[in-house]
């Protein structure tokens, strides 16, 4: 069961998921910019069998909050996605109602060390591969190929940068 919100981000009930492919719901999501300790982000490629935004690359986690907070979503989902957990902050909230289905992002951050980053296995289901990509070129290529991410990854990315890296990473 999902998390069901209204435009405002106030929680309703719950629902199972396929209730939510109709676009006429709003739930929320937890992604995570994962670091590594040369400043790369953690990239999935979302796998094609995925409702929303299949083949596109978004946040390193990327999870629907169930009957949870935003915060205990990401972490749930970092061991179910990736195998590590990590200590992370809350960044921003992206309201992505039309684009994205009728979704509240809640972007988090964190970082791990080179022995967490070998520890790094991705969930096959999930995910058809990942890979870490230097910040700056990431940023060139939301904008120069927007179509190949998640409406809530070119969001958070471009208003990373737009306010300061320096700001929302850590």
């Amino acid at each position: 069961m999902i998390s069901e919100v209204d435009m405002d981000d106030n929680f309703l009930g719950l629902r199972a998921r396929d209730e939510f492919y109709s676009g006429k719901h709003i739930h929320r999501a937890s992604q995570l910019i994962l670091l590594d300790p040369e400043n790369r982000i953690l990239l999935q490629k979302r796998s094609p069998g995925k409702f929303w935004f299949p083949n596109r690359y978004t946040y390193s986690v990327s999870g629907t909050v169930a009957d949870e907070s935003y915060e205990a979503c990401i972490a749930r989902e970092m061991l179910e996605e990736i195998g590590i957990s990590v200590p992370f902050r809350r960044l921003f909230k992206i309201p992505c109602i039309r684009e994205n289905k009728g979704a509240y992002h809640t972007i988090f951050s964190g970082r791990c060390s080179e022995e967490a980053a070998s520890l790094i296995r991705h969930d096959l289901e999930e995910a058809t591969s990942i890979e870490w990509v230097e910040l700056e070129e990431l940023h060139r290529a939301v904008k120069a190929e927007p179509g190949n991410y998640t409406p809530a990854l070119r969001e958070g990315i471009i208003k990373i940068f737009k306010e300061g890296c320096e700001k929302y990473l850590f």
